[in-house]
């Protein structure tokens, strides 16, 4: 448990696999207040428990967003302030860059996109001092163009996404350059090509399979899943859906599985099953809030306004979308949906509410 008292037995000065794993935990099970003064003790600038952390951090990005924007702010700043001497070579640099990767893409899924780009510059400050640095800077342009996709510059993705897929490639990073792949495929349905991106992502699934990166075959699927929904295509959505919903449940990746549940709610509802489409939807509300996807949370709930409307449940959906207005409020969400927000803020003093507002403006979270 975090602030327990942990001992930590003398370790060598190589550390094997199991060991440097097992002092990561140890560390993470230290209170983040005690640990600077505990740093000798639990070994904080031993670089096989560095390694061994920004390990764990990345297993757990997508399950504990929060908690590894958290973990890996402490451990960047421990390393910055004083200098501290890591290894022989670059690895203060590698280390303090992979940590602003970390600290980045953990803001990125949690919708804050500025605090993103600023760890983002600061992972491109270190990578460029450490040896083999092309490889680095090709996974943080990943994350940018995740950023770029997030924000609808769709022509920029399709023009870089391309390119950095192949560049992945030659340098022996299979899996980033089917991200990339992933992140061209989502600019593709959004400009309209939706055969395009169709495609792709069968293409991404059976690539994942056979690269035995069950991670992007879920993720790949649950597209597809959301895709042939849209476009009226049951069997096919689930199907895809099927085929995603126990890859996810195994690796306990829960943001991808709260936006399965959030696409299979859709569905549902397209179908005209209203209730299971509820409780659809309020799986992946339950499982958004659980990991702190506040982005998720607010565009579930305006879903779900919608959804009571269509049952003349008016004052049910009036609760939803108070629900959702603190939270678009405080993170500052959808700058570019203002207009649909005031309009919706409008309509709910006038107690009628704006249909068309609300579902602009639901529609700014989607992807």
């Amino acid at each position: 448990m975090r602030g327990e008292l942990v001992r930590f037995p003398a370790l060598s000065e190589s550390l094997s696999v199991q060991e440097a794993r097992a002092a990561a935990e140890g560390v993470f099970a230290v209170a983040i207040s005690e640990r600077a003064e505990r740093a000798k003790e639990i070994r904080l600038e031993h670089p096989e428990v560095l390694l061994a952390v920004c390990e764990a951090l990345t297993r757990r990005i997508e399950t504990s967003p929060s908690l590894v924007g958290e973990e890996a702010e402490f451990f960047y700043r421990f390393l910055e302030t004083p200098a501290r001497k890591i290894g022989e070579f670059d690895e203060r640099e590698y280390f303090l860059g992979e940590l602003a990767l970390l600290a980045g893409g953990a803001n990125r899924i949690l919708f804050r996109r500025e605090d993103a780009r600023r760890w983002f510059d600061r992972a491109e400050s270190n990578f460029v001092r450490v040896a083999n640095a092309s490889v680095h800077f090709a996974r943080l342009a990943y994350q940018r163009l995740g950023l770029a996709a997030e924000e609808r510059r769709f022509d920029e993705v399709l023009e870089l996404a391309p390119a950095w897929s192949q560049s992945s490639r030659q340098l022996g990073l299979p899996e980033d350059a089917l991200k990339c792949r992933f992140l061209e495929g989502i600019a593709l349905w959004e400009t309209g090509n939706a055969e395009g991106a169709i495609r792709l992502y069968r293409e991404i699934y059976a690539d994942a399979e056979l690269l035995g990166i069950p991670r992007l075959a879920a993720q790949a699927a649950s597209n597809l899943a959301h895709y042939y929904s849209s476009l009226g295509d049951t069997e096919e959505a689930l199907a895809c859906s099927r085929k995603a919903l126990p890859l996810l449940q195994q690796m306990e990746n829960r943001v991808h599985l709260a936006k399965l549940q959030w696409s299979i709610g859709d569905l549902l509802r397209n179908q005209g099953k209203a209730s299971e489409a509820s409780d659809a939807y309020r799986s992946a509300l339950r499982e958004s809030e659980e990991i702190g996807l506040r982005g998720d949370v607010a565009a579930i709930h305006l879903v779900l306004a919608d959804l009571l409307l269509d049952g003349g449940q008016e004052a049910q959906a009036e609760w939803e979308i108070r629900a959702a207005l603190p939270i678009i409020d405080e993170e500052r969400m959808v700058p570019e949906g203002f207009a649909a927000l005031s309009l919706l803020r409008e309509s709910l003093r006038r107690r009628k509410i704006d249909r068309q507002a609300l579902r602009n403006l639901h529609g700014y979270f989607r992807e």
